[in-house]
């Protein structure tokens, strides 16, 4: 036991204590390893009389042993030793998990004992009192003894005289040195004294501390022994607590690691997703399962003429014209009725921004989630007016080949003893006077026959139109001449006319005067017809501008859209909408004495011209024809 006075030993107790609590408080607030081995240090330096100290830390990944601090040496160590490679004390430190006090003999007692150096080359070792003290159950409590190791003791000398020989010991477990132990003499020298405390808890071994005190060659107290294995002990818990804790870190370093992966790679495919599906050309909307739209793709925002954000969250059936029920029983039941291989292929008019009817061909598929179960709608649909169109000229044309042979069959019937009728009555004619009372019954029986003559001309320039006769020339001269044959007409209506030629020198275009004359006669009579007194006409002609350039060649015509184009519009009372899509046919007319021929003539001979003949019409506010005609591609 110690010799010291009670008080003086409680006083000491109780500054060890609040040593030990600041250190644990310390290592409490502490949660890297590196950080709590430097505490662990400055503590066991600060608080007890060692001079020299050095860390050696287990690396688990590498099986190694690395210096992390050191303190009290000439130059930083640097040291890193396979674990394989480690033996002697630290072995046995490490096997134990208790702290190792080495320790000398004192000069002078292998004289006293009578036996000369030669007999301490003999080594022993083992554990030989209280070992194994208040261990209980499988997890081993603090030992409250210090082991000792003993180097230079005879074979034969007693260790209970070893112990009273050394006043400051008592109650140790004692083994001998081990004389083959190289790994500590490579760390911090041939020493006589030092004290190894392995850093371990219950279950895990973080490392060694190995320290001494060297200037006066003196071994470690029992009280020094005891504190710095306090301080260790406190400190293996900090450092189980920060492994798990680094070791959480680099787990979820990692897992954030691979989710920003994962998150890089889905911006990634969404992006090049998103791309593909912005870039189509075909219109796609997608819709949940309460069929309300959840995204539109830039081919379905530019065909319908609405932007994206005025789509999303309204219902789909909106933009249907069709019942709601039809659009609805095509998802009923999380669409069955549609087939999960081809979908639902079907014809519908989608309405646009400005209530214009897009025909569309539409297919809508099943969106299923990951369980496999319906989450909405999609709807892809193409713009098929141009194959309406084409339809609708296909329908049209073969309806006017029939057309065409049984008027002209009808017509040679027709036309043949009606030349005979008009060459009897102008027979007869001749045996009226201009006083005889029946003269004027002849006369509009003639009438009649002529009229029915112009009929029947009609009726073959339709069935057989005469081949256009093409010549270079400027649309100016054919407008102006046919408001000359009509000028009578609109000043007699008091009709306010407008003409607009276009600036600059009109373009060449290839036709025949006779009949586009003819097609511009038709159209500007049909327009007086349909204008009530001091209404107005406009005429208007335009054309792509010519490109700068300083030599005079210069194209006219490089694209599709080349066109000279001639709008005539009226202020007349407009077509009814149900009758736009026959205005065009033959013998279709609103006019009570009108054969319906006249508009079919016309748009038989933009035909010819490579052109187009359309119209549109407001009921009650007027109606404008537009022709295109394409120019002469001259450089």
């Amino acid at each position: 036991m110690s010799d010291q006075p009670p008080i003086k030993h409680s006083n000491r107790r109780i500054q060890n204590l609040r040593h030990l609590y600041r250190s644990v408080t310390r290592m409490a607030r502490a949660d890297v390893v590196d950080t709590i081995l430097h505490h662990l240090a400055e503590d066991i330096i600060d608080t007890t009389e060692l001079e020299r100290l050095v860390v050696l830390y287990y690396d688990q990944n590498n099986k190694s042993l690395e210096s992390r601090v050191s303190y009290g040496f000439d130059k930083t160590q640097q040291i890193s030793i396979s674990f394989t490679q480690v033996n002697g004390l630290l072995k046995r430190a490490y096997a134990d998990r208790e702290p190792l006090n080495v320790i000398k003999s004192r000069p002078g007692e292998n004289s006293k004992s009578g036996h000369s150096d030669n007999d301490f080359l003999e080594v022993k070792c083992g554990i030989f009192r209280n070992s194994y003290r208040n261990r209980v159950g499988p997890t081993r409590k603090l030992r409250q003894n210090i082991n000792i190791c003993c180097k230079g003791i005879h074979k034969n000398y007693t260790f209970d005289k070893l112990l009273n020989n050394h006043d400051r010991l008592h109650d140790y477990s004692i083994f001998t040195y081990y004389q083959h132990d190289k790994t500590i003499e490579s760390i911090i020298g041939n020493t006589t004294a030092f004290l190894i405390i392995p850093i371990c808890d219950d279950h895990n071994f973080y490392g060694y501390v190995l320290t001494d005190k060297p200037k006066n060659n003196t071994p470690v107290s029992y009280e020094e022994a005891r504190m710095a294995a306090a301080i260790v002990t406190h400190s293996a818990m900090a450092i189980g607590r920060a492994a798990k804790h680094h070791k959480m870190m680099l787990r979820i370093a990692h897992q954030n690691k691979e989710l920003s992966q994962h998150l890089e790679t889905n911006e990634e495919l969404k992006s090049f997703y998103e791309s593909i599906i912005q870039g189509l050309r075909i219109g796609l909307i997608t819709a949940d399962t309460k069929l309300n739209i959840t995204h539109t793709n830039n081919a379905a925002n530019n065909l319908l003429g609405y932007p994206a954000s005025e789509l999303i969250g309204t219902p789909l059936t909106n933009i249907f014209n069709a019942e709601k029920e039809e659009i609805q029983g095509i998802f009923s039941g999380g669409g069955k009725c549609i087939d999960p291989e081809t979908g639902y292929l079907s014809e519908f008019e989608l309405i646009c921004s400005d209530q214009v009817m897009l025909p569309t061909e539409v297919c809508f598929s099943i969106i299923k989630n990951k369980e496999g179960k319906s989450s909405g709608l999609s709807c892809m649909f193409i713009d098929i007016t141009q194959r309406k169109n084409m339809e609708n000229n296909l329908a049209r044309m073969d309806r006017l080949a029939s057309l065409g042979e049984l008027a002209s069959g009808i017509a040679h019937e027709i036309r043949n003893p009606l030349a005979g009728i008009a060459g009897a009555l102008q027979i007869i004619g001749r045996n009226f006077t201009e006083q005889d009372s029946e003269q004027e019954i002849f006369n509009e029986v003639l009438n009649q026959v002529k009229r029915l003559d112009e009929f029947i001309k009609n009726l073959l320039r339709f069935a057989r139109p005469s081949n256009p006769k093409f010549e270079m020339l400027t649309i100016k001269y054919v407008i102006d001449n046919a408001l000359f044959l009509v000028s009578n007409r609109i000043v007699q209506k008091n009709i306010v006319l407008e003409i607009d030629h276009g600036t600059g020198e009109q373009p060449l275009i290839k036709g025949d005067k006779g009949l586009l004359q003819q097609v511009l006669l038709n159209i500007i009579i049909n327009a007086l017809d349909a204008t009530e007194d001091n209404g107005s006409l406009s005429i208007r002609t335009f054309w792509p501008k010519k490109s700068r350039s300083s030599t005079p060649e210069v194209t006219y015509c490089t694209t599709k859209a080349c066109n000279l184009t001639i709008e005539i519009s009226d202020t007349g009372s407009g077509i009814d909408k149900a009758d736009l899509e026959s205005i065009f046919n033959p013998f279709f007319t609103t006019k009570s004495q009108g054969t319906g021929l006249g508009l079919a003539i016309a748009h038989r001979i933009i035909e010819q011209h490579h052109g187009k003949l359309s119209l549109k019409s407001t009921p009650g506010k007027g109606t404008t024809f537009s022709i295109t005609i394409p120019l002469i591609k001259t450089t």
